[in-house]
């Protein structure tokens, strides 16, 4: 996650984000956090865990540096980092042993770089996903944040004390669900996880460093592009009226329902022109025209599959307190009928947004419990269905982070000017972030194919809504 800060108030080194104070607090913070110090460790059947050894801690990786950019320079870019003088995507965007820690895996990867005449500061934080989700990261972020104002008025000789927190980290707390054996997952679910692969079992079969190696050179190979919208509150709380209209009575969609089913129509149908323009180069239409239909792509239908925070959702009082990874994937199959050129018109997107309601109203206590015992009952089913999504080229998989505090981050400069993940490893991903308090909104992030990516901001539906807009080829 990349944490951008402007000097506007042209405070000195020692005044804004005081690289002393920010590391001082960064490593307190891993008092509350200790698992970011743990090692990744494997059993005798593959399974991975996490070990805190304290005469031997796995400190993460923590840099603070100049450079000869200014910041103005970023802004006019767009954020953009490949004008960064370090690839922080291709150095942090995977969880793989790096030469300059040694060839360990390390939980987090903190890069700090300050623009030239002191004209603002990047935060760039990486953390595990299987220490931390995006909750638990807000709340370490907040919380480094909390530590470095309080530092920094203990060094003004201001006396107050630091609030505590009781942060959870055990992670027996997902084996406590109510198991209910009537509840049965949906069809698409259990394929993912009961068919057997090779890769899986080999990828289960390597070490944690291993499996990591493997996973940076797959990313290293894929291409994708970013793309950065921002939808104002008044547009989208408009469509959201005029997508109710057409709910049955006594069905109220959500923000979040709309979004994600006006995301999956622009990607889908980007994704179905991009696959049109590769069968129409010179090589693919040869092959089409030898195998005649059999070189046609098979389009069965789209997957959308929505992030789903479980705190809320199972009967523990102590769930909101833990720092873990819970969270997990909703998968929704549509059928080709409801995504098309027309999908975009309100009625269309009613059927998407109310499909998606169902879907995320029907993940209960319950269902979670009986997911849950699914994928722990063999510890090649996690990698089982990583790889069955990755085969699947007409998916997304999106992540709404609006009610994550991440504008709350103020190491005592300010709150951030704007906050974006970094290029993510692989592709097909979008998330829906909070705008910055000064402008208000939504900021939707695509990670996606550069083909992809071109049809998405070609599309007229979808850019109505947008009012402006970076893409990062």
């Amino acid at each position: 996650m990349c944490y951008w800060y402007e000097n506007t108030a042209c405070d000195a080194w020692d005044t804004f984000m005081p690289p002393a104070i920010l590391e001082q607090a960064f490593y307190r913070t891993i008092v509350d956090y200790p698992n970011i110090a743990s090692h990744v460790k494997a059993d005798s059947d593959g399974r991975m865990y996490l070990e805190v050894d304290k005469d031997n801690l796995n400190m993460p990786v923590y840099s603070d540096t100049c450079c000869d950019l200014h910041y103005s320079a970023i802004r006019e870019s767009g954020y953009d980092l490949r004008k960064l003088p370090v690839n922080l995507s291709a150095e942090y965007g995977v969880p793989a042993p790096l030469k300059l820690v040694g060839g360990e895996i390390k939980q987090a990867y903190i890069r700090i770089i300050r623009f030239k005449d002191n004209s603002g500061v990047l935060v760039f934080a990486s953390i595990g996903h299987c220490l931390i989700d995006g909750y638990g990261f807000t709340h370490f972020m907040n919380r480094w944040a909390e530590i470095s104002r309080w530092l920094q008025k203990t060094q003004d000789s201001v006396q107050t004390q630091l609030p505590s927190y009781k942060y959870l980290h055990d992670r027996s707390i997902h084996a406590n669900y109510h198991l209910n054996q009537t509840t049965a997952l949906d069809t698409f679910t259990l394929d993912t996880v009961s068919s057997s692969s090779y890769v899986a079992s080999l990828f289960s079969w390597v070490s944690p460093e291993t499996r990591g190696r493997l996973f940076r050179a797959i990313s290293q190979v894929l291409g994708h592009s970013c793309c950065y919208f921002h939808i104002s509150a008044q547009t989208m709380d408009d469509l959201r009226k005029r997508v109710q209209a057409h709910a049955p009575k006594g069905t109220r969609l959500s923000i979040n329902d709309v979004i994600i089913a006006c995301i999956t129509v622009v990607v889908a149908l980007a994704k179905e022109r991009a696959s049109a323009d590769w069968w129409s180069r010179p090589v693919p239409a040869a092959i089409r025209s030898v195998l005649g239909k059999r070189g046609e792509p098979k389009l069965p239908g789209f997957l959308t599959c929505v992030a789903i925070n479980m705190r809320t959702r199972i009967n523990q009082p102590d769930a909101e307190r833990y720092m873990g990874s819970m969270v997990f994937g909703r998968s929704i199959v549509f059928p080709p009928n409801l995504i098309n050129k027309e999908s975009t018109d309100d009625r269309a997107l009613c059927a998407l947004a109310l499909r998606i309601h169902e879907e995320v109203e029907a993940t209960d206590e319950q269902y979670i419990g009986q997911l849950g015992y699914l994928m722990n009952r063999n510890p090649n089913n996690y990698l089982r269905q990583t790889f069955c999504y990755a085969k699947i080229r007409n998916k997304l998989i999106t992540s709404n982070q609006v009610k994550f505090a991440h504008y709350g981050v103020d190491f005592g400069a300010g709150i951030p000017t704007l906050v974006r993940h970094a290029p993510h490893a692989f592709a097909d991903i979008a998330y829906v972030m909070p705008a910055s308090p000064r402008t208000g909104g939504y900021e939707v992030e695509f990670n996606v194919a550069p083909d992809v990516a071109q049809h998405i901001v070609g599309s007229r539906d979808w850019m109505r809504l947008v009012d402006r807009h970076d893409l990062h080829l």
